[in-house]
């Protein structure tokens, strides 16, 4: 593949003039370019089109971002866009309700284990917040037990009060949600050790089902469920990233545990901004005398987008389809880093693998990871750091056999510099411009 310098003008320019008028100049914390490789990598895209994204240059890219996990079946995908452009004819929002939101709550029912009902919202963090007020209401209790990312609501950054992050949140928060081990069947931080510590204070467990580095340990889930179930404890699984991915039916219906609860957003309408509380009736019922409420939750044009993407998942088989290109790209991927002598690998679950450089010094591995980065953009192919890699069903085998070729060559020049100790003079990034909201990054 051709290797060259990536002309990111208007990219730098753009970049300049976010800062002035958007704090951290982006919207999302995880696509600040400074996540990156910051002067070597495309910091403004323009458009999509199936696997592929181009930047405000005009520079084409393979994409493994995939707008950090929303997008399942492509950028631009047909089925999607006709279902938004029809209904978008008719109108966004109305002043009543409108029938696509049950055609939506019933398009999810019929794939999701524990759903019985569902309410919209906007984002995961919504409907995360929404499962512990419900949680709360149904328990009578007023404690949270978490694992994972949900959100940056103040229930959960109380987590990190402390931290120059969580600043704003009131310290009074913290005592309300205690965090535990994933796949830690005995230390004080087990969730078993949180239960029993808490006994008949916690409304809920709010938890990733998975870990995106390894899965989990024989029975850990059914046990979860199991503890859940003797504490009288309402189970929560946040499936925001794994919901439609792992399959249909998420993450519950791939380990075989269904929750009481479960989010989801990404993955649920191929990018349309839409999230989704789904779980049983006798819980979600419950929301009827509740203040939990919006406008937003009703948008015609995300709900055709649902409604349309879980018929088209349902009639291509569309996870099995991530699993098998996902496979097909770790596969591939582990054996070019072992053929070429360069310690880092592709773990995890194929449509969302995770990779990690692994070298004694912490610098050394962080370096090669930009570098990396680096060296696939400017051969035409997008990673996050350490992942998640996501894989949509547009990726063609074209696209998997390109990336691993892209990958090779990377990794080589990765190899040639380590070997003449030029990781770090390798980088072609620069500092990201003085910010105050970067004094913590």
């Amino acid at each position: 593949m051709e290797r060259k310098k990536i002309d990111i003008k208007k990219s730098l320019e753009l970049y300049k003039r976010i800062l002035k008028v958007i704090p951290g100049g982006s919207q999302t914390m995880s696509k600040r370019p400074e996540n990156f490789a910051f002067g070597a990598f495309p910091i403004f895209l323009e458009k999509g089109k199936g696997s592929h994204v181009w930047d405000v240059d005009g520079n084409e890219y393979i994409d493994y971002i995939m707008s950090l996990g929303p997008i399942t079946l492509g950028y631009c995908y047909p089925v999607i866009n006709e279902a938004v452009k029809a209904q978008l004819e008719k109108g966004s929002i109305f002043s009543l309700p409108h029938r696509l939101e049950i055609e939506a709550a019933e398009a999810i029912i019929d794939c999701v284990p524990c759903a019985e009902m569902v309410r919209f919202f906007k984002t995961g963090a919504e409907a995360a917040a929404a499962a512990v007020r419900v949680a709360r209401a149904f328990t009578g209790k007023e404690k949270i037990a978490s694992y994972g990312y949900h959100g940056w609501l103040d229930i959960w950054t109380a987590e990190h009060i402390g931290h120059p992050r969580a600043r704003g949140v009131p310290s009074v928060l913290k005592d309300y949600i205690i965090s535990f081990n994933y796949n830690d069947f005995e230390s004080e931080n087990s969730i078993e050790s949180v239960l029993k510590k808490h006994k008949d204070e916690i409304a809920c467990i709010v938890m990733s089902p998975i870990s995106y580095w390894s899965p989990p340990k024989d029975g850990y889930l059914k046990w979860v469920r199991e503890l859940a179930d003797e504490h009288e404890v309402v189970l929560v699984f946040d499936e925001i990233v794994t919901g439609f991915r792992l399959s249909l039916g998420g993450a519950q219906e791939y380990f075989g545990v269904t929750p009481d609860l479960a989010c989801f957003a990404k993955g649920i309408s191929n990018g349309l901004p839409i999230s989704a509380l789904a779980g049983k009736k006798e819980i979600m019922q419950i929301m009827e005398d509740l203040t939990v409420s919006s406008t937003y939750g009703g948008d015609t044009l995300s709900l055709a987008a649902v409604t349309a993407a879980i018929k088209e998942c349902k009639e291509k088989s569309v996870p099995e389809y991530l699993w098998r290109q996902g496979r097909k790209l770790m596969e591939g991927l582990n054996k070019k880093a072992r053929d070429v002598g360069v310690n880092v690998e592709w773990v995890g679950f194929a449509p969302i693998s995770m990779y990690r450089f692994s070298y004694e010094n912490a610098s050394l591995s962080s370096d090669m990871t930009v570098l990396f980065l680096q060296e696939c953009a400017k051969r035409g192919v997008l990673f996050r750091k350490e992942g998640p890699v996501y894989i949509s069903f547009s990726h063609t085998n074209e696209d998997i056999e390109r990336t691993i070729d892209v990958c090779g060559e990377a990794l080589e020049f990765l190899r040639d510099a380590y070997e003449k100790g030029e990781v770090h003079s390798r980088l072609e990034t620069l500092k990201p411009p003085n910010s105050p909201y970067r004094r913590f990054s």
